[in-house]
């Protein structure tokens, strides 16, 4: 139903396509519903449980914000495709934005304005929607009468569960990018910034020794003008950067330049990041590595002064942000396969190369993360993720960055071609390996983080490599 909306609108059917986004509209709705109702048959009576330091108030209360929290991730489950890891952001409001856009090239104005309206209830200071209501009030007759500021039945649950989480120790993930600010406790509000399921910020997850292993490999490599050849970046005239993958880390190790337990703990690294993420984000398909690479960008000296530019620009990995009109579009040349991203830093010893989460308008720095040994960024590649990287004014920043998809025709084919060279050596791959002295890799420790967007879902298919 949802392709077929599209489908109808990019071939500008504009009647049929306000017929389809109506029906999803509708049967979102229904959807939500039909879940929620389920939450309430599955939720249970207060369970006797006569070991417990809780007391019969604190059960209730954790049995009803349970029930609340149920009840507000039936939008995530109603928004998430078949096969895919997550869901589609702001699943409601998007539809209604299309339908809008769809009436308005219909010529059914008095339905913009319906439609509208009913975005603003979730968006009630966006500035486009209320210039777009502006502008119908000088063509059609429109009423004027105040609207509600917000989905009232949603923000009384979310007042309740954010009130559990402040007072209660009560866990809660809210899958709403509109959640206005004013509701969550000032004591929350940091966190509600960061925190959320579409991002994760893990500590721990290679020691220091493992660092400088892969930062000696990534240094060799640049030495035999490998990977990248040392090449100026291709987003700054005042860095270079050089880039190794697993299989030529191997070809090293063939050709006795390098260790080959270091390339193998490359190798290695990268199916511990796999199973972080496959852990964290609840991935009901298949992942498999997309592409996965070593990168460094170093500044380049004599050319850092009155530098204003970043290391990389915002940009959204499956996906090509449109910062004027705050969209991404699912279309080549962008990396559309993409579904998981993650970077995991190795060093700290360089002034600058900040990563950064961005507001659609790639302007907006919504987090911030400093690089530092073992500290592994992970997030859904989406358009709720748009990010960049500050500029390195001093030193070398190295960094392992790797890409997940469920789609099995992209996966990372030169990943496969090492693996199979190591079983034609006679030896086994890295996951036979596990609790062998440093490459058994420790659990990853912390916090969550979130960011927020809405987006266009236009598929296509893509190219190759990139770099953070």
């Amino acid at each position: 139903m949802y392709d077929a909306a599209i489908l109808a609108e990019s071939s500008s059917d504009w009647v049929k396509a306000v017929k389809k986004w109506k029906e999803c509209v509708n049967e979102t709705l229904k959807q939500t519903e039909e879940c929620r109702a389920q939450c309430v048959m599955m939720s249970q009576v207060i369970p006797e449980e006569p070991d417990t330091v809780q007391g019969l108030y604190e059960r209730a209360a954790d049995l009803s914000l349970s029930l609340l929290s149920c009840k507000q991730m039936c939008v995530t489950l109603v928004s998430t495709r078949p096969g895919r890891v997550s869901a589609v952001e702001d699943f409601l409001p998007l539809q209604l934005e299309h339908l809008h856009i769809a009436q308005f090239k219909a010529g059914d104005l008095k339905g913009a304005v319906e439609t509208l309206r009913s975005l603003l209830l979730f968006y009630p200071t966006d500035s486009d929607s209320l210039s777009n209501l502006e502008l119908y009030t000088q063509t059609v007759e429109v009423n004027t009468e105040a609207q509600e500021t917000g989905p009232i039945r949603a923000l009384q649950e979310k007042r309740l569960l954010y009130f559990g989480m402040a007072n209660l120790d009560f866990k809660f993930s809210d899958p709403d990018l509109w959640t206005p600010e004013d509701i969550v406790p000032e004591s929350l509000r940091e966190t509600w910034r960061l925190n959320g399921t579409n991002r994760v910020v893990l500590d721990g997850v290679l020691s220091q020794s493992e660092c400088d292993r892969v930062m000696q490999l990534a240094t060799v490599a640049a030495s035999m003008g490998d990977g990248y050849r040392g090449r100026r970046s291709p987003h700054t005239p005042h860095e270079k950067f050089e880039g190794l993958t697993v299989l030529r880390a191997l070809q090293l190790a063939q050709d006795g330049l390098v260790n080959q337990s270091d390339a193998r703990l490359l190798h290695e690294i990268g199916e511990t990041v796999k199973v972080l993420m496959d852990s964290y984000f609840r991935s009901h398909s298949v992942l498999y590595f997309a592409y996965t690479h070593l990168v460094c960008r170093s500044a380049i000296p004599g050319h850092q002064e009155g530098r204003s530019d970043l290391s990389h620009p915002v940009h959204v990995d499956n996906c090509i942000l449109e910062p004027e009109t705050r969209q991404c579009w699912r279309e080549a040349p962008a990396f559309t396969h993409r579904d998981l991203s993650a970077v995991l830093y190795l060093n700290d010893d360089f002034e600058g190369g900040d990563f950064f989460f961005a507001d659609r308008d790639a302007k907006t720095v919504t987090a911030m993360v400093k690089p530092k040994c073992g500290r592994l960024v992970g997030f859904t590649s989406g358009p709720v993720n748009p990010h960049g990287v500050t500029a390195v004014t001093a030193g070398r920043r190295c960094a392992l960055a790797l890409w997940f998809t469920t789609e099995k025709q992209h996966r990372d084919m030169e990943r496969e071609e090492a693996e199979e060279l190591w079983a034609a050596d006679g030896k086994s791959v890295v996951k036979e390996e596990k609790g062998e002295g440093e490459s058994a890799l420790k659990s990853a420790r912390s916090g969550r983080s979130q960011g927020k967007e809405r987006s266009k879902d236009r598929e296509r298919v893509t190219g190759r490599r990139d770099e953070l």
